[in-house]
């Protein structure tokens, strides 16, 4: 398994008079920075107000590193800046942040002044911030050790695929992520909320993750965005407690769920007889709309007859809905009922324009997947008819 450093980031101060740092920075530059982090940093007043601010590091005469963490993520970025004069500061993420996006499109000049302030000028926009001190930032784990490379786009689709079926229950936490691990050259993810469950595998070789990991929805929320604005490798570092994925000049950390991840392979059925093929698109104009008239368990009845695959639903006080569909089944009529938003979430996120079904019978999960596409399902819990 490969290891985060342990060496704790320690920021540089200075307090010998006067202006201790000062910087330009393009507008364009410093916004983008700021919002890359605004996931990151607290949102609401808590017992360390640091958390509400980014740590600004200058590093040599021409880059300033951007810190932001909430002790459960932390992200880091490197960008292009002029340094007058190196140092740190402190300054409050969302106020700067909401301020930047308004300067008109030219430099930013950053200067700190006695007591920890800053004042920020652009053209003739004038302002003044209070700091808080640097050495009050927490330390951010730093990637240490060989790590494990992915591409960015088959990684971020991994995760686009599994992470909508994550429990929303915050009282459930070993379910509130996606479980990564390894076996042989394949790595694996799974998310399940109790009631379904997502999993993918892609070929990766040399994957290292065999004791599985539980990474935090919030955490994948983050990285998700990161990996849609870059075409490069994802580098991801690994130990007990977190995890770190680098791409090009920004690492994100995330401290790890801590627990067991459900025994998920227990509840994937294997001795299927039924197997159906329908059109993807066709299935999820008629789901969305039968849907509209379920009650509120959002339960929809699967018949399956031959030739057909019929959806119904019933019993609420809107009203009733049929619609009727093609299908390859050819077996004797089978009844079962869906969450029909469960149902949804996945056509919606599937590329394949074929789907196929798997059922054992009206009482067993049932499972669903591409028609062509090999290493992902996605198994739902039946209903009660």
């Amino acid at each position: 398994m490969r290891r985060i450093g342990e060496r704790a980031w320690i920021c540089p101060t200075s307090r010998s008079g006067g202006a201790t740092v000062d910087i330009v920075i393009s507008r364009e530059t410093l916004h983008r920075a700021l919002q890359t982090v605004q996931g990151v940093v607290e949102s609401r007043s808590s017992a360390m107000p640091v958390l509400q601010h980014v740590l600004l590091v200058t590093e040599g005469d021409t880059q300033v590193r951007m810190l932001a963490t909430n002790l459960d993520i932390g992200l880091k970025g490197v960008f292009e800046a002029e340094i007058k004069k190196g140092g740190s500061v402190t300054l409050n993420a969302r106020k700067l942040f909401d301020i930047v996006r308004e300067l008109p499109d030219a430099d930013v000049h950053l200067v700190e002044e006695n007591g920890q302030w800053v004042r920020m000028t652009c053209e003739r926009s004038n302002f003044r911030f209070p700091g808080l001190p640097p050495s009050d930032f927490p330390s951010v784990p730093e990637p240490g050790g060989t790590p494990q490379k992915i591409s960015a786009k088959v990684f971020g689709d991994m995760i686009r695929k599994t992470m909508f079926a994550i429990s929303q229950d915050e009282t459930r936490y070993t379910y509130n992520g996606v479980f990564m691990e390894s076996e042989g050259d394949v790595l694996r993810l799974v998310a399940t909320d109790g009631h379904r469950l997502a999993m993918i595998e892609r070929p990766n070789a040399g994957a290292e993750f065999k004791e599985g990991v539980i990474i935090h929805k919030k955490a994948l929320g983050e990285l998700v965005k990161l990996l849609s604005e870059t075409g490069e490798d994802v580098e991801i570092y690994l130990d007990e407690n977190h995890v770190i994925f680098t791409l090009g000049t920004i690492e994100l950390s995330a401290r790890l769920i801590d627990g067991d991840f459900p025994k998920y392979r227990q509840v994937i059925p294997e001795d299927n007889k039924c197997r159906i093929i329908t059109d993807r698109d066709n299935l999820l104009r008629a789901l969305r709309r039968v849907s509209l008239l379920s009650n509120e368990t959002k339960m929809v009845k699967f018949v399956f007859t031959p030739g057909q695959l019929i959806l119904t639903t019933n019993g609420s006080d809107a009203g009733e809905a049929e619609e009727i569909l093609e299908s390859d089944y050819s077996g004797e009529e089978l009844t079962i009922g869906f969450n029909a938003r469960y149902c949804l979430d996945v056509l919606g996120i599937l590329e394949d324009q074929s789907i196929c079904f798997e059922l054992k019978d009206s009482l067993s999960p049932g499972i669903f997947k591409p028609k062509e596409g090999e290493g992902y399902i996605y198994v739902i819990m039946p209903m009660r008819v």
